[in-house]
């Protein structure tokens, strides 16, 4: 009797202790930038920014008068700006800033709901290589092709 309620707390223990540990990893995980409690980097804080003007141009869509034509959006250098996490400024970070730079540049000389989803589509390839965490985020601003030309 008392070995089967030494080996039934073993089995519990053993139990206990494996449930409670942490599994290892099957894949490798996306690299995400660690959480800031004392506020934004200055990259996330710009490409917060580049988000809050893609988030206004989507709203206005829908208003009456609104029009492609006058629509702009803030050019950023993204490489001249401090990231959360160093490691996070690589080599497809810089071939992807110069990627953005071009897809703004190219809204801003002819404003259009496909230049505007070449933006998001600039931040999304950007993301999926560097810091893929707000992917679901970016891919809620695409707007629908031929979106309100002029009303």
């Amino acid at each position: 009797m008392k070995s089967l309620v030494m080996f039934s707390c073993c089995v519990g223990l053993i139990l206990a202790f494996g449930c409670a540990s942490e599994p290892a990893p099957s894949t490798l995980q996306p690299r995400l930038a660690p959480s800031q409690p004392n506020g934004l980097s200055e990259l996330a804080g710009t490409m917060v920014a580049m988000d809050d003007q893609l988030t206004r141009i989507q709203k206005n869509i829908d208003a009456k008068g609104f029009s492609w034509e006058g629509q702009s959006l803030d050019m950023h250098n993204l490489m001249d700006r401090h990231p959360t996490d160093e490691a996070m400024v690589n080599g497809h970070f810089e071939v992807h800033a110069r990627l953005y730079r071009q897809a703004i540049t190219q809204f801003n000389t002819s404003p259009s709901a496909e230049a505007f989803n070449q933006v998001v589509d600039a931040c999304k390839s950007c993301h999926l290589g560097t810091c893929p965490g707000p992917l679901e985020r970016i891919e809620k601003r695409r707007v629908a092709s031929g979106a309100s030309e002029r009303r």
